[in-house]
């Protein structure tokens, strides 16, 4: 059975529309993960952002998961641990027999470390940091 000639054209019509819908949708994905990334960089200043051997600083390896990682770190801390919330204190240097204090106290200031969003604030990540870098400090002086 033979495929009139005019159901071909058409067939390949709708073939090359589903694939352009398909481009157009991976275009949209692209665009929108180099909006994000342009605007969390804009956030930072790209000069403080490397040693003098071109390595990233290890303030901005922090800063930088937080910011990809955000979300999943507000998971971790309102459940008190999980992984984002162990690299996140693995990039904190605390010490691996601390981790579990640092997780209760994280969670116990979750309210004021998670003021924003990412969505609506595109700098929420780092004044979480900000917030919990004060925090720390004045922990460790009442200890």
């Amino acid at each position: 059975m033979s495929i009139p000639a005019f159901s071909k054209v058409k067939f390949m019509c709708v073939v090359a529309l589903a694939s352009v819908g398909i481009a157009t949708a991976a275009c949209n994905t692209l665009k929108a993960t180099t909006d994000t990334t342009v605007k969390f960089f804009s956030s930072t200043s790209p000069g403080s952002m490397l040693t003098a051997d071109g390595m990233v600083e290890q303030k901005q390896k922090v800063n930088l998961f937080a910011g990809v990682a955000f979300e999943n770190l507000r998971q971790d801390v309102a459940q008190g641990g999980g992984p984002y919330l162990t690299s996140l204190a693995v990039l904190m240097k605390i010490p691996s027999d601390r981790q579990g204090e640092f997780a209760r106290f994280v969670q116990d200031r979750y309210p004021v470390l998670f003021t924003s969003d990412l969505a609506t604030d595109h700098a929420a990540h780092l004044k979480m940091l900000a917030v919990l870098d004060r925090e720390m400090e004045a922990h460790d002086r009442m200890n």
